[in-house]
Protein backbone atom coordinates (compact mmCIF):
# COMPACT_ATOMS: atom_id res chain seq x y z
CA UNK A 1 0.00 0.00 0.00
CA UNK A 2 1.73 3.45 -1.00
CA UNK A 3 3.03 5.52 0.30
CA UNK A 4 5.57 2.29 1.58
CA UNK A 5 4.61 0.05 -1.24
CA UNK A 6 3.79 0.42 -4.94
CA UNK A 7 1.00 -2.13 -5.78
CA UNK A 8 -2.34 -0.31 -4.04
CA UNK A 9 -4.62 -2.56 -6.52
CA UNK A 10 -2.96 -5.42 -4.99
CA UNK A 11 -2.86 -3.78 -1.52
CA UNK A 12 -6.60 -3.49 -2.19
CA UNK A 13 -6.89 -7.17 -3.56
CA UNK A 14 -5.98 -8.28 -0.05
CA UNK A 15 -8.04 -5.86 2.28
CA UNK A 16 -11.57 -7.59 0.08
CA UNK A 17 -10.10 -11.35 1.17
CA UNK A 18 -9.14 -10.41 4.46
CA UNK A 19 -12.25 -9.11 4.89
CA UNK A 20 -13.92 -11.77 3.30
CA UNK A 21 -12.06 -14.46 5.97
CA UNK A 22 -13.05 -12.32 8.77
CA UNK A 23 -16.82 -12.23 7.74
CA UNK A 24 -16.17 -16.24 7.82
CA UNK A 25 -15.13 -16.32 11.19
CA UNK A 26 -17.73 -13.83 12.21
CA UNK A 27 -19.96 -16.40 10.91
CA UNK A 28 -18.33 -18.95 12.58
CA UNK A 29 -18.41 -17.02 16.26
CA UNK A 30 -22.11 -16.89 15.58
CA UNK A 31 -22.41 -20.19 16.09
CA UNK A 32 -20.71 -20.98 19.28
CA UNK A 33 -17.33 -21.72 17.67
CA UNK A 34 -14.35 -21.25 19.70
CA UNK A 35 -11.89 -21.42 17.38
CA UNK A 36 -13.45 -18.71 14.96
CA UNK A 37 -13.41 -16.75 18.17
CA UNK A 38 -9.96 -17.27 19.06
CA UNK A 39 -8.34 -16.71 15.61
CA UNK A 40 -9.84 -12.97 15.62
CA UNK A 41 -8.68 -12.55 19.05
CA UNK A 42 -5.14 -14.02 17.57
CA UNK A 43 -5.22 -11.88 14.56
CA UNK A 44 -6.35 -8.35 15.93
CA UNK A 45 -3.29 -9.04 18.91
CA UNK A 46 -1.25 -10.21 15.63
CA UNK A 47 -1.82 -6.13 13.97
CA UNK A 48 -1.12 -4.66 16.99
CA UNK A 49 2.62 -6.37 17.34
CA UNK A 50 3.21 -5.25 14.29
CA UNK A 51 2.19 -1.41 15.11
CA UNK A 52 4.56 -2.01 17.89
CA UNK A 53 6.96 -3.25 15.93
CA UNK A 54 6.35 -0.42 13.28
CA UNK A 55 5.34 -2.81 10.46
CA UNK A 56 2.20 -1.12 9.97
CA UNK A 57 1.35 2.70 10.01
CA UNK A 58 -1.77 4.22 10.33
CA UNK A 59 -3.52 4.11 7.16
CA UNK A 60 -3.03 1.00 7.14
CA UNK A 61 -4.31 0.19 10.09
CA UNK A 62 -7.30 2.19 9.16
CA UNK A 63 -8.13 -0.46 6.40
CA UNK A 64 -7.57 -3.18 8.55
CA UNK A 65 -10.18 -1.53 11.24
CA UNK A 66 -12.75 -1.22 7.96
CA UNK A 67 -12.54 -4.45 7.18
CA UNK A 68 -13.50 -5.28 11.01
CA UNK A 69 -16.36 -2.86 10.55
CA UNK A 70 -17.50 -4.79 6.87
CA UNK A 71 -17.18 -8.02 8.72
CA UNK A 72 -19.12 -6.46 11.96
CA UNK A 73 -16.37 -7.79 14.43
CA UNK A 74 -15.69 -5.38 17.22
CA UNK A 75 -11.82 -3.70 17.51
CA UNK A 76 -10.60 -5.54 20.35
CA UNK A 77 -9.57 -2.94 23.30
CA UNK A 78 -5.67 -3.48 22.04
CA UNK A 79 -6.63 -2.67 18.54
CA UNK A 80 -8.46 0.55 19.81
CA UNK A 81 -5.60 1.89 21.76
CA UNK A 82 -2.93 1.40 18.96
CA UNK A 83 -5.76 3.05 16.58
CA UNK A 84 -5.38 6.10 19.29
CA UNK A 85 -1.24 6.13 19.85
CA UNK A 86 -0.90 6.93 15.94
CA UNK A 87 0.63 9.95 15.45
CA UNK A 88 -2.35 12.76 13.96
CA UNK A 89 -2.60 16.52 14.99
CA UNK A 90 -4.60 16.35 17.53
CA UNK A 91 -6.52 18.85 20.52
CA UNK A 92 -4.79 19.40 23.84
CA UNK A 93 -8.75 19.44 24.89
CA UNK A 94 -9.62 16.01 23.30
CA UNK A 95 -9.71 12.82 20.74
CA UNK A 96 -10.26 15.10 18.03
CA UNK A 97 -7.97 16.78 15.03
CA UNK A 98 -7.28 20.34 15.60
CA UNK A 99 -8.95 21.80 12.83
CA UNK A 100 -11.97 20.01 13.45
CA UNK A 101 -14.67 22.23 12.27
CA UNK A 102 -12.38 22.07 8.81
CA UNK A 103 -11.91 18.38 8.61
CA UNK A 104 -15.98 17.90 9.23
CA UNK A 105 -16.58 20.37 6.35
CA UNK A 106 -14.62 18.20 4.26
CA UNK A 107 -16.07 14.75 5.34
CA UNK A 108 -19.57 16.30 4.64
CA UNK A 109 -18.32 17.62 1.40
CA UNK A 110 -16.97 14.73 0.06
CA UNK A 111 -20.43 13.12 0.84
CA UNK A 112 -22.53 15.73 -0.46
CA UNK A 113 -24.23 17.13 2.58
CA UNK A 114 -25.56 13.39 2.76
CA UNK A 115 -26.05 12.48 6.71
CA UNK A 116 -26.25 8.86 5.72
CA UNK A 117 -22.72 8.67 3.52
CA UNK A 118 -21.61 10.93 5.99
CA UNK A 119 -21.95 8.91 9.03
CA UNK A 120 -21.27 5.53 7.06
CA UNK A 121 -17.99 6.93 6.54
CA UNK A 122 -17.25 8.19 9.61
CA UNK A 123 -18.53 4.83 11.44
CA UNK A 124 -16.05 2.67 9.29
CA UNK A 125 -13.38 5.01 9.90
CA UNK A 126 -13.81 5.31 13.34
CA UNK A 127 -14.49 1.91 13.95
CA UNK A 128 -11.08 0.86 15.86
CA UNK A 129 -10.89 4.02 17.60
CA UNK A 130 -12.00 3.77 21.37
CA UNK A 131 -15.67 4.09 22.19
CA UNK A 132 -14.69 7.46 24.02
CA UNK A 133 -13.35 9.28 21.28
CA UNK A 134 -16.01 7.98 19.15
CA UNK A 135 -18.99 9.45 21.44
CA UNK A 136 -16.62 12.83 21.31
CA UNK A 137 -16.92 12.85 17.80
CA UNK A 138 -20.58 12.20 17.30
CA UNK A 139 -20.83 14.91 19.94
CA UNK A 140 -18.61 17.09 18.14
CA UNK A 141 -21.01 16.88 14.96
CA UNK A 142 -23.71 18.13 17.02
CA UNK A 143 -22.09 20.60 17.97
CA UNK A 144 -20.01 21.58 15.17
CA UNK A 145 -22.44 24.37 13.90
CA UNK A 146 -22.82 23.02 10.86
CA UNK A 147 -26.45 22.30 9.85
CA UNK A 148 -25.36 18.87 7.76
CA UNK A 149 -23.30 18.14 10.61
CA UNK A 150 -26.36 18.49 13.08
CA UNK A 151 -28.38 15.95 10.83
CA UNK A 152 -25.10 13.33 10.75
CA UNK A 153 -25.18 13.69 14.53
CA UNK A 154 -28.65 12.77 14.99
CA UNK A 155 -28.14 9.35 12.72
CA UNK A 156 -25.53 8.91 15.27
CA UNK A 157 -28.16 7.94 17.90
CA UNK A 158 -28.51 4.73 16.54
CA UNK A 159 -25.10 3.87 16.24
CA UNK A 160 -24.36 0.00 17.70
CA UNK A 161 -22.34 1.39 21.10
CA UNK A 162 -24.16 2.55 24.18
CA UNK A 163 -21.86 5.08 25.19
CA UNK A 164 -21.42 6.90 21.89
CA UNK A 165 -25.61 6.96 21.58
CA UNK A 166 -25.27 8.73 25.04
CA UNK A 167 -23.04 11.09 24.58
CA UNK A 168 -24.24 11.81 20.87
CA UNK A 169 -27.43 12.41 22.90
CA UNK A 170 -26.16 15.07 25.45
CA UNK A 171 -25.27 16.58 22.24
CA UNK A 172 -27.67 17.32 20.87
CA UNK A 173 -29.89 17.93 23.83
CA UNK A 174 -27.47 21.33 23.84
CA UNK A 175 -29.22 22.01 20.69
CA UNK A 176 -32.21 20.86 20.26
CA UNK A 177 -34.09 24.69 19.95
CA UNK A 178 -31.59 24.46 16.71
CA UNK A 179 -33.04 21.30 14.75
CA UNK A 180 -34.95 21.41 11.48
CA UNK A 181 -38.35 19.89 11.15
CA UNK A 182 -36.74 16.76 9.24
CA UNK A 183 -34.65 16.23 11.98
CA UNK A 184 -37.14 16.70 14.67
CA UNK A 185 -39.01 13.96 12.61
CA UNK A 186 -36.08 11.68 12.12
CA UNK A 187 -36.52 11.78 15.74
CA UNK A 188 -39.65 10.48 16.67
CA UNK A 189 -38.89 7.51 14.29
CA UNK A 190 -36.21 6.77 15.97
CA UNK A 191 -37.29 6.93 19.69
CA UNK A 192 -38.98 3.70 20.33
CA UNK A 193 -35.94 1.64 18.06
CA UNK A 194 -33.88 2.16 20.97
CA UNK A 195 -33.62 -0.22 23.80
CA UNK A 196 -36.15 1.41 26.70
CA UNK A 197 -33.98 2.86 28.93
CA UNK A 198 -32.39 4.75 26.42
CA UNK A 199 -35.68 6.91 25.10
CA UNK A 200 -35.77 9.80 28.03
CA UNK A 201 -32.72 11.02 26.09
CA UNK A 202 -34.69 11.30 22.89
CA UNK A 203 -37.78 12.78 24.69
CA UNK A 204 -35.41 15.35 26.03
CA UNK A 205 -34.44 16.50 23.13
CA UNK A 206 -37.76 16.48 21.24
CA UNK A 207 -39.39 18.80 23.67
CA UNK A 208 -36.88 21.04 23.59
CA UNK A 209 -37.17 21.32 20.24
CA UNK A 210 -41.42 21.72 20.22
CA UNK A 211 -40.57 24.28 22.89
CA UNK A 212 -38.61 26.29 20.05
CA UNK A 213 -41.34 26.11 17.85
CA UNK A 214 -40.07 23.42 15.70
CA UNK A 215 -42.48 21.49 14.04
CA UNK A 216 -42.34 17.67 13.10
CA UNK A 217 -41.59 17.44 8.87
CA UNK A 218 -44.04 15.07 7.41
CA UNK A 219 -42.99 12.00 5.55
CA UNK A 220 -41.56 12.93 1.70
CA UNK A 221 -43.17 11.34 -0.93
CA UNK A 222 -41.49 7.80 -1.46
CA UNK A 223 -43.52 4.53 -2.90
CA UNK A 224 -42.72 0.82 -2.66
CA UNK A 225 -43.90 -0.96 -5.68
CA UNK A 226 -41.89 -4.33 -5.13
CA UNK A 227 -41.25 -6.32 -2.04
CA UNK A 228 -39.40 -9.28 -2.63
CA UNK A 229 -38.25 -11.72 0.96
CA UNK A 230 -35.97 -14.47 0.65
CA UNK A 231 -37.00 -17.70 2.82
CA UNK A 232 -36.39 -17.91 6.49
CA UNK A 233 -32.32 -20.04 6.29
CA UNK A 234 -31.46 -22.34 8.74
CA UNK A 235 -29.61 -19.72 11.42
CA UNK A 236 -33.04 -17.68 10.98
CA UNK A 237 -32.14 -15.03 8.50
CA UNK A 238 -34.37 -13.64 6.26
CA UNK A 239 -33.55 -11.07 3.85
CA UNK A 240 -36.16 -8.46 2.29
CA UNK A 241 -35.60 -6.53 -1.32
CA UNK A 242 -37.43 -3.57 -1.40
CA UNK A 243 -37.76 -1.63 -5.43
CA UNK A 244 -38.69 1.93 -5.44
CA UNK A 245 -39.42 4.21 -8.68
CA UNK A 246 -37.08 7.56 -8.71
CA UNK A 247 -38.10 9.11 -11.75
CA UNK A 248 -36.93 6.79 -14.78
CA UNK A 249 -34.55 4.61 -12.44
CA UNK A 250 -35.44 2.71 -9.70
CA UNK A 251 -33.63 2.35 -5.94
CA UNK A 252 -33.23 -0.85 -4.28
CA UNK A 253 -33.30 -1.24 -0.67
CA UNK A 254 -32.14 -3.95 1.48
CA UNK A 255 -33.33 -5.13 5.05
CA UNK A 256 -31.54 -8.00 6.51
CA UNK A 257 -33.39 -9.80 9.87
CA UNK A 258 -31.61 -12.59 12.28
CA UNK A 259 -32.79 -12.19 15.93
CA UNK A 260 -33.12 -8.72 15.36
CA UNK A 261 -32.62 -6.25 12.34
CA UNK A 262 -28.66 -6.83 11.24
CA UNK A 263 -28.61 -4.96 8.21
CA UNK A 264 -30.13 -2.21 6.40
CA UNK A 265 -29.42 0.49 3.43
CA UNK A 266 -30.72 1.87 0.24
CA UNK A 267 -28.68 2.27 -2.85
CA UNK A 268 -28.60 4.64 -5.65
CA UNK A 269 -31.30 5.19 -8.74
CA UNK A 270 -30.38 2.67 -11.07
CA UNK A 271 -31.80 1.30 -14.30
CA UNK A 272 -34.52 -1.15 -14.42
CA UNK A 273 -32.19 -3.23 -16.08
CA UNK A 274 -29.91 -3.27 -13.17
CA UNK A 275 -32.34 -3.74 -10.99
CA UNK A 276 -33.46 -6.93 -12.51
CA UNK A 277 -30.03 -8.26 -12.46
CA UNK A 278 -29.58 -7.42 -8.76
CA UNK A 279 -32.75 -9.45 -8.57
CA UNK A 280 -31.89 -11.89 -10.23
CA UNK A 281 -28.72 -12.02 -7.95
CA UNK A 282 -30.59 -12.16 -5.08
CA UNK A 283 -32.74 -14.97 -5.89
CA UNK A 284 -29.24 -17.62 -6.77
CA UNK A 285 -28.54 -18.08 -2.52
CA UNK A 286 -32.39 -18.54 -1.86
CA UNK A 287 -35.68 -18.95 -3.20
CA UNK A 288 -37.58 -15.97 -2.86
CA UNK A 289 -41.62 -14.87 -3.34
CA UNK A 290 -42.92 -11.66 -3.69
CA UNK A 291 -44.54 -10.06 -0.59
CA UNK A 292 -47.07 -7.88 0.96
CA UNK A 293 -46.54 -4.85 2.48
CA UNK A 294 -48.02 -5.55 5.32
CA UNK A 295 -45.71 -9.06 5.71
CA UNK A 296 -42.36 -6.72 5.65
CA UNK A 297 -44.07 -4.28 8.45
CA UNK A 298 -45.00 -7.25 10.68
CA UNK A 299 -41.64 -8.76 9.99
CA UNK A 300 -39.65 -5.77 10.81
CA UNK A 301 -41.92 -4.85 14.34
CA UNK A 302 -41.23 -8.43 15.36
CA UNK A 303 -37.04 -8.36 15.01
CA UNK A 304 -37.22 -4.66 16.12
CA UNK A 305 -38.44 -6.17 19.49
CA UNK A 306 -36.19 -8.58 19.16
CA UNK A 307 -32.85 -6.00 18.44
CA UNK A 308 -34.73 -4.00 22.01
CA UNK A 309 -34.71 -6.92 23.93
CA UNK A 310 -30.80 -7.18 23.28
CA UNK A 311 -30.09 -4.22 24.17
CA UNK A 312 -29.13 -3.18 20.81
CA UNK A 313 -30.38 -0.42 17.95
CA UNK A 314 -31.09 -1.19 14.56
CA UNK A 315 -28.83 0.02 11.87
CA UNK A 316 -29.31 3.46 10.75
CA UNK A 317 -29.99 2.34 6.97
CA UNK A 318 -33.62 1.57 8.37
CA UNK A 319 -34.28 4.77 8.79
CA UNK A 320 -33.10 5.44 5.43
CA UNK A 321 -34.88 2.67 3.97
CA UNK A 322 -37.86 3.63 5.85
CA UNK A 323 -37.63 7.55 4.05
CA UNK A 324 -36.90 5.65 0.93
CA UNK A 325 -40.36 4.31 1.09
CA UNK A 326 -42.37 7.40 2.15
CA UNK A 327 -42.83 7.01 5.88
CA UNK A 328 -43.27 3.50 7.91
CA UNK A 329 -44.23 3.09 11.44
CA UNK A 330 -42.54 0.98 12.18
CA UNK A 331 -42.83 0.39 16.26
CA UNK A 332 -41.52 -3.29 18.21
CA UNK A 333 -44.12 -5.18 18.34
CA UNK A 334 -42.93 -9.05 18.89
CA UNK A 335 -44.73 -11.50 16.90
CA UNK A 336 -46.62 -13.82 19.34
CA UNK A 337 -45.79 -17.69 18.17
CA UNK A 338 -48.81 -19.36 19.62
CA UNK A 339 -50.92 -16.80 18.20
CA UNK A 340 -49.55 -16.38 14.96
CA UNK A 341 -49.46 -20.30 14.86
CA UNK A 342 -53.23 -20.34 15.91
CA UNK A 343 -53.86 -18.43 13.44
CA UNK A 344 -52.25 -20.52 10.87
CA UNK A 345 -54.07 -23.70 12.03
CA UNK A 346 -57.57 -21.94 11.82
CA UNK A 347 -57.01 -21.81 7.95
CA UNK A 348 -55.88 -25.76 7.98
CA UNK A 349 -58.85 -27.99 6.69
CA UNK A 350 -59.94 -29.67 9.54
CA UNK A 351 -59.65 -33.33 7.70
CA UNK A 352 -55.98 -32.53 7.56
CA UNK A 353 -56.04 -32.24 11.34
CA UNK A 354 -57.44 -36.24 11.73
CA UNK A 355 -54.98 -38.11 13.39
CA UNK A 356 -54.28 -40.44 10.51
CA UNK A 357 -54.06 -37.57 8.30
CA UNK A 358 -51.71 -35.72 10.46
CA UNK A 359 -49.66 -38.64 11.37
CA UNK A 360 -48.98 -39.08 7.05
CA UNK A 361 -48.64 -35.40 6.46
CA UNK A 362 -45.95 -35.69 9.54
CA UNK A 363 -43.88 -38.79 8.56
CA UNK A 364 -44.09 -37.30 4.55
CA UNK A 365 -42.70 -34.08 5.27
CA UNK A 366 -40.02 -34.38 4.07
CA UNK A 367 -41.46 -34.76 0.16
CA UNK A 368 -42.94 -32.32 -0.17
CA UNK A 369 -41.76 -30.57 -3.42
CA UNK A 370 -41.74 -27.07 -3.12
CA UNK A 371 -39.68 -27.68 0.15
CA UNK A 372 -36.80 -28.86 -1.78
CA UNK A 373 -35.02 -25.74 -2.43
CA UNK A 374 -36.02 -23.93 0.88
CA UNK A 375 -34.50 -26.31 2.93
CA UNK A 376 -31.16 -27.12 1.59
CA UNK A 377 -29.85 -24.40 4.16
CA UNK A 378 -31.75 -26.51 7.11
CA UNK A 379 -29.26 -27.96 9.00
CA UNK A 380 -27.80 -27.91 12.79
CA UNK A 381 -24.14 -26.59 13.01
CA UNK A 382 -22.57 -25.79 16.22
CA UNK A 383 -20.07 -27.18 18.77
CA UNK A 384 -22.43 -29.25 20.58
CA UNK A 385 -24.20 -30.96 17.23
CA UNK A 386 -20.34 -31.76 16.28
CA UNK A 387 -19.18 -33.07 19.15
CA UNK A 388 -22.22 -35.32 19.65
CA UNK A 389 -21.42 -36.11 15.76
CA UNK A 390 -18.16 -36.94 16.41
CA UNK A 391 -18.58 -39.32 19.85
CA UNK A 392 -21.36 -41.08 17.76
CA UNK A 393 -18.70 -41.60 14.75
CA UNK A 394 -19.50 -45.63 14.80
CA UNK A 395 -23.04 -45.58 14.06
CA UNK A 396 -24.79 -45.61 10.46
CA UNK A 397 -26.48 -42.26 9.52
CA UNK A 398 -29.97 -43.44 9.84
CA UNK A 399 -29.21 -44.61 13.51
CA UNK A 400 -26.74 -41.04 13.98
CA UNK A 401 -29.87 -39.04 12.54
CA UNK A 402 -32.36 -40.82 15.92
CA UNK A 403 -29.87 -40.33 18.08
CA UNK A 404 -29.60 -36.37 17.24
CA UNK A 405 -33.23 -36.17 17.11
CA UNK A 406 -33.53 -37.42 20.50
CA UNK A 407 -30.50 -35.28 21.77
CA UNK A 408 -29.28 -32.28 20.89
CA UNK A 409 -31.55 -31.19 17.98
CA UNK A 410 -34.45 -32.13 20.49
CA UNK A 411 -32.88 -29.61 22.86
CA UNK A 412 -33.67 -26.71 19.78
CA UNK A 413 -37.15 -28.29 19.35
CA UNK A 414 -38.35 -23.92 19.94
CA UNK A 415 -35.91 -22.63 17.56
CA UNK A 416 -37.02 -25.42 15.01
CA UNK A 417 -41.06 -24.30 15.69
CA UNK A 418 -40.31 -21.25 15.13
CA UNK A 419 -38.19 -21.35 11.80
CA UNK A 420 -40.65 -23.50 10.48
CA UNK A 421 -43.47 -21.26 11.32
CA UNK A 422 -42.34 -17.96 9.29
CA UNK A 423 -41.34 -20.41 6.15
CA UNK A 424 -45.07 -21.13 6.53
CA UNK A 425 -46.24 -17.47 6.99
CA UNK A 426 -43.74 -16.70 3.92
CA UNK A 427 -45.50 -19.36 1.77
CA UNK A 428 -48.77 -18.19 2.79
CA UNK A 429 -47.87 -14.84 0.62
CA UNK A 430 -47.55 -16.55 -2.42
CA UNK A 431 -50.96 -16.51 -4.78
CA UNK A 432 -53.17 -19.77 -3.53
CA UNK A 433 -53.03 -20.84 -7.27
CA UNK A 434 -49.19 -21.28 -6.47
CA UNK A 435 -50.16 -24.14 -4.17
CA UNK A 436 -47.25 -24.11 -1.81
CA UNK A 437 -47.18 -26.49 1.21
CA UNK A 438 -47.76 -23.60 4.36
CA UNK A 439 -51.02 -25.75 5.78
CA UNK A 440 -48.62 -28.70 5.71
CA UNK A 441 -45.49 -26.15 7.50
CA UNK A 442 -48.22 -25.43 9.91
CA UNK A 443 -48.99 -28.59 11.10
CA UNK A 444 -45.27 -29.19 11.41
CA UNK A 445 -44.59 -26.15 13.50
CA UNK A 446 -48.05 -27.37 15.58
CA UNK A 447 -46.11 -30.55 16.02
CA UNK A 448 -43.08 -29.56 17.35
CA UNK A 449 -44.19 -26.70 19.47
CA UNK A 450 -46.42 -29.56 21.23
CA UNK A 451 -43.23 -31.94 22.20
CA UNK A 452 -44.16 -34.50 19.24
CA UNK A 453 -41.39 -37.04 18.85
CA UNK A 454 -38.98 -35.80 16.07
CA UNK A 455 -38.53 -39.24 14.80
CA UNK A 456 -41.77 -39.00 13.61
CA UNK A 457 -41.42 -35.92 11.37
CA UNK A 458 -40.24 -36.33 7.89
CA UNK A 459 -38.33 -33.28 7.23
CA UNK A 460 -36.79 -33.30 11.11
CA UNK A 461 -35.02 -36.49 9.97
CA UNK A 462 -33.82 -34.54 6.84
CA UNK A 463 -32.58 -32.19 8.80
CA UNK A 464 -30.58 -34.51 11.02
CA UNK A 465 -29.04 -36.22 7.80
CA UNK A 466 -28.02 -32.76 5.94
CA UNK A 467 -26.86 -31.95 9.52
CA UNK A 468 -24.31 -35.15 9.46
CA UNK A 469 -23.43 -34.71 5.83
CA UNK A 470 -22.48 -31.13 6.14
CA UNK A 471 -20.47 -31.54 9.25
CA UNK A 472 -18.99 -34.76 7.41
CA UNK A 473 -18.19 -32.87 4.11
CA UNK A 474 -16.76 -29.59 6.28
CA UNK A 475 -14.31 -31.82 7.51
CA UNK A 476 -15.45 -30.76 11.12
CA UNK A 477 -15.46 -34.34 12.24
Amino acid sequence: MPPAGQDEPLAIGYLFLLQRLLEHLRYRTDRGYADASQLIADFQADVVAQVEAGNVDGRVLDFVGGALHQSKIPASPQFAAASAKQPVDRDEDGPLPADAHSALAGILEACDGDPFMTVGALTESGHSMPEDARGALAGALALAGIPNARSAAVLFLLDPNPTVRRAVAGALAQVGASLTPTEVRRLIAMRNWRPENERAEVDAIIRKARAAGIDCAPWEAGSVEAIVATTVDGAATQGFLLISPVERKKRISSVLTKGGITDAWSGEPESRRRIEMSLVAAGMDAPTLAVSRSYLDRTVAHHLALSIEKREAPPLGLLQVAETIGGADWQPARMAFGETLAGLIAEVPKAMCEPATLASVLRKSNELAELEAVAQSWFEDDPQVAQAVERARGRDRAKLATYLLQSVIARHRDRWADVVLRTALWMREAPSEAGLCWRQLAIVAKALAEGRDMTEIGLMRDIALRTIAVLRDAGRI
